[in-house]
């Protein structure tokens, strides 16, 4: 039997052709696909509904193309800001589709309705059309209107959720008289998460109105109003009428907002949320200050006149309120012509700004001086009490008590005035003349013997009207050594000179800092820098990739926040592009230790070692 062997075949030239035709073939109508596909633009806002004071992302998406270019508008009350552009290429099931996006930032002016046009989108020589976009602009917070005047921001109750700050009035009466003291609350209404400096305090606008001074410091809380959480400044106060009649009034402050730009360098466009709150906002997006007067709604009051003065009790000053009267004088017993301080006291609520002395009914009897006050506010904005001290004098020795004194205001409960009069004071007047103090009697002074006669002087006394004569030297001193001469002496001006010269040095080192202010900065940038590299380090003897590339984009931001003098976090790669065009290895190294951190990229130890070196040494050479 004959076997024979099985033979492979090899493919031919023949073969080879067809297998390369089909392969050209399959890509020709993939291409061919590719180019017969339909080319489609169309628009989308988000939101549709936004403020003045934040921003809406206008989105323009073409597919069907990998190339085209947007022409934008011009519409009055609108701008529009380029944020990028991206390509997508998707291969589904042998079919090759491309999309182009690009992002646009829209800003209005004014509040009110507007209508983006179609857009047109040149594409490959042709030109598509966009839909047209219907955009609702709402007043910015404090000002409905958007008119460039004031006007009343929403109450907490009809808060708009979308309003960054609004101011609000509560606890103000509708009547009251003239002069009356009217408590009031001022709420500050700015949304949690924005940085807010207020440029003034709340202002009273209103004619024939007055308030007192506000707090600086007001109590700060916090506050929920349709899901929305508030950071709310409170002040207690008060206002007052001068004439009667109706007013009209109305509280504004002005105040620095200091907004986020709601994107991040990873955001997407087409149908991501470019406006939805990011973790990294703050870091990468870049802040922009907003200035802004709110104020609060308009709110009418109406005073009348207090009843005619002949119903009133005399010395009537205008106190209008609940008062009590508190009255002691000290001492109570003196001579005549002695001083005596009285202690006059008026508490309660009301306008303490018209409260006078109470009314002392001063005789030939008494000489009084003027008063003197002081007030000592209470809990509330209309608590208090005012405090008058009275020197008077008795002028005849026969008075046995301080009369009464008198206070006089309108209670507005009653609508009737109140006349509060206080209780005498028991005096005791001792005379001052000798004879009606009664005769005293004195013993008799002792008569004092006669002098013994006097002992005869030695022969060695004195002579009269001469020293005495010192037979004996007594102590010597060795030397007399003046005070410049001695030891501690000595080591006290040394001393003193040390503390001069070292003073003198230090002066004269902080004059230099202050004429050479880099000086200073050199160092701070020094100690940060080695702090930085420090850092680094840290992370690269850890193995922690994401920590270290972290602390790699850090110590970039923080160390040219201090050369630029800015806050660090908002130090994005568009700023070192622009600021730093000479320095392209920095430029590079940020920008990849800022995608390693977010695209958790893993980086070898050596890399890490060389990241440190590269950083001092670019961070060294920049000017």
């Amino acid at each position: 039997m004959t076997y024979r062997g099985r033979q492979q075949l090899q493919p031919g030239p023949v073969s080879c052709r067809l297998i390369f035709l089909l392969i050209f073939l399959s890509i020709a109508f993939m291409s061919c696909r590719q180019c017969l596909a339909e080319t489609t633009a169309s628009a989308s806002l988000h939101p549709t509904r936004f403020t003045v004071e934040t921003e809406a992302t206008l989105t323009v998406t073409v597919k069907g193309s990998r190339s085209a270019d947007v022409q934008l508008p011009t519409v009055a009350g609108l701008s529009f800001q380029g944020r990028g552009k991206s390509t997508q290429i998707q291969i589904i099931n042998g079919s090759l589709s491309s999309t182009v996006l690009f992002a646009f930032l829209v800003q209005a002016e004014h509040p009110g309705t507007y209508t983006i046009p179609a857009l047109r989108v040149s594409v490959d020589g042709s030109t598509l059309m966009t839909q047209p976009i219907t955009v609702e602009v709402t007043p910015a917070a404090g000002n409905p209107s958007g008119q460039g005047g004031t006007v009343a921001a929403p109450s907490p109750a009809g808060a708009d959720p979308d309003a960054m700050a609004f101011l609000h009035i509560s606890g103000l009466k509708q009547t009251a008289w003239t002069g009356e003291v009217i408590p009031l609350q001022i709420k500050a209404y700015f949304r949690q998460g924005v940085k807010v400096n207020l440029n003034t305090l709340p202002v009273l606008k209103g004619e024939d109105l007055v308030m007192p001074q506000l707090d600086q410091q007001p109590p700060q809380t916090e506050e929920t109003i349709k899901g929305t959480a508030y950071s709310v400044l409170t002040w207690e106060s008060s206002v007052a009428a001068a004439k009667d009649g109706k007013h009209t009034l109305a509280v504004e402050l002005e105040a620095t907002l200091l907004l986020p730009h709601r994107r991040t360098p990873f955001s997407g466009f087409g149908d991501q949320d470019l406006s939805a709150d990011e973790p990294f906002q703050d870091m990468f997006g870049g802040f922009k200050s907003k200035n802004i007067k709110m104020a609060s709604r308009p709110m009418t009051i109406e005073t009348k006149q207090l009843p005619t003065a002949e119903t009133s009790s005399p010395g009537f000053s205008g106190a209008i309120g609940h008062f009590s009267l508190s009255v002691e004088a000290k001492p109570t017993t003196v001579e005549v012509g002695d001083p005596i301080t009285l202690t006059m006291t008026v508490s309660g609520t009301g306008n303490f700004d018209r409260v006078a002395p109470p009314t002392f009914p001063g005789d030939q009897q008494w000489k009084t001086y003027p008063p003197s006050a002081e007030f000592k506010p209470g809990a509330g904005p209309t608590q208090g009490a005012k405090h008058f001290e009275q020197a008077i004098v008795v002028k005849d020795e026969h008075v046995a008590e301080i009369p009464p004194v008198s206070f006089v205001f309108f209670d507005p409960a009653t609508e009737k005035y109140v006349s509060l009069t206080s209780p005498p004071i028991p005096l005791l007047v001792k005379s001052s003349r000798p004879e009606e103090a009664g005769a005293q009697s004195f013993p008799a002074s002792p008569v004092p013997e006669a002098a013994a006669p006097k002992a005869a002087a030695p022969e060695n006394s004195a002579v009269a009207g001469l020293a005495p004569l010192h037979p004996h030297m007594g102590n010597l001193q060795k030397e007399i050594v003046p005070l410049y001469a001695k030891a501690w002496f000595i080591l006290l001006l040394a001393l003193s000179t040390l503390v001069l010269l070292a003073t003198f040095s230090w002066k004269a080192w902080l004059l230099y800092l202050q004429n050479h202010p880099e000086v200073l900065r050199n160092k701070e940038w020094k100690a940060l820098l080695a702090k930085n590299l420090a850092r680094m380090k840290e992370a690269a003897d850890t193995n922690d990739s994401r920590q270290y590339l972290e602390a790699c984009r850090k110590a970039i931001q923080e160390l040219l926040g201090h050369r630029w003098q800015i806050e660090p976090s908002t130090i994005t790669l568009a700023d070192l592009q622009a600021r730093l065009p000479q320095s392209p290895n920095l430029i590079a190294l940020f920008a990849a230790a800022e995608q390693g951190v977010f695209a958790n990229y893993p980086h070898a130890a050596a890399q890490r070692g060389q990241g440190a070196d590269q950083i001092e040494k670019e961070l060294g050479e920049l000017p």
